[in-house]
């Protein structure tokens, strides 16, 4: 068992990470370990981001093992400080780049249309939305406009047909759209 009253920053303690590395290793990990938990737990509020945090630091001082000249508990505390601060920069800058991304794709007008699903779901509600807004249509301007649009004739056969004049048709046609239009706004926007 090692003697856990041997201070890190004494000469002692540098000779055995020089003779046994892994047994000062295991010597400042119990030492430490529960102090720079609480140290980066304090900076990150969370337990498993701090004790990877805290572990990242035992790795590194493990990857600088034969280095080591002198050490002590400012050290320490400081690298854990600076790692936490790296962690909180670095997830600062994931929200925001994340938040960029989110506020971009709430705003393409297209979002919706780049998944098949959603644009069959939006083709649906475009077409029930016609229809109610042809229903909605006073009769002469709702019999004008589908046989215009829908069954495809021409205005001068849709007003020999209903006994009324060309013009007649015309203003029909153009009030259905004009109305249409109206209530198919929110449609049309996505599309301009």
């Amino acid at each position: 068992m090692p003697d856990l009253s041997l201070n890190i920053d004494s000469p002692q303690f540098i000779e055995l990470i020089e003779k046994d590395a892994s047994k000062a290793f295991e010597l400042l990990f119990k030492l430490y370990y529960d102090k720079l938990f609480h140290l980066a737990k304090y900076y990150i509020n969370h337990d498993s981001d701090a004790e990877e945090l805290v572990q990242d630091v035992f790795l590194k001082l493990w990857e600088r093992r034969y280095g080591v000249t002198h050490l002590n508990n400012s050290y320490l505390f400081t690298i854990t400080k600076n790692a936490c601060m790296d962690y909180l920069r670095h997830k600062k800058v994931v929200m925001q780049k994340s938040r960029l991304l989110y506020d971009k794709a709430m705003t393409d007008p297209m979002r919706f249309l780049h998944n098949e699903t959603a644009s069959k779901v939006l083709e649906n509600e475009l077409a029930l939305k016609i229809s109610e807004s042809i229903a909605a249509l006073p009769k002469k301007q709702r019999e004008v406009f589908v046989k215009s649009r829908i069954d495809g004739k021409k205005n001068g056969e849709i007003a020999k047909e209903m006994n009324i004049s060309k013009r007649t048709v015309d203003t029909h046609i153009s009030l259905a759209l004009k109305s249409m239009r109206l209530q198919l706004k929110d449609f049309l926007t996505l599309f301009l």
